[in-house]
């Protein structure tokens, strides 16, 4: 798949931005602990098209993580694209919001 095509998948949902860990059947994500990038009001990415150069911790997604990954939110667009391809096969974990201190 072209680049363009697969970063069109991406719905800028922010999810990605925050600190998360996995928990038994769960993905906790803390929505305090946030990217220096990440905009609390437009909920994106402020240097989006070069958030690599920008953030050491910004990992891009590409397709082994959209079918394997275990940090991936079921929301998460690419997770979803690659459950409607029958190409997930991470186990299935609850999206929870919550402080990770």
């Amino acid at each position: 798949m072209k680049h363009e095509k697969w970063e069109a998948i991406c719905s800028r949902c922010g999810l990605c931005c925050h600190e998360k860990v996995v928990l038994d059947d769960m993905v906790v994500i803390d929505p305090d602990k946030a990217c220096e990038f990440y905009d609390e009001d437009t909920k994106s990415c402020r240097v989006y098209e070069d958030r690599f150069s920008y953030c050491d911790r910004c990992r891009k997604i590409n397709l082994k993580m959209a079918m394997f990954s275990p940090i991936l939110p079921p929301t998460c667009s690419y997770v979803r694209w690659a459950e409607q391809k029958g190409l997930r096969f991470a186990k299935k974990r609850e999206l929870v919001l919550g402080n990770l201190d």
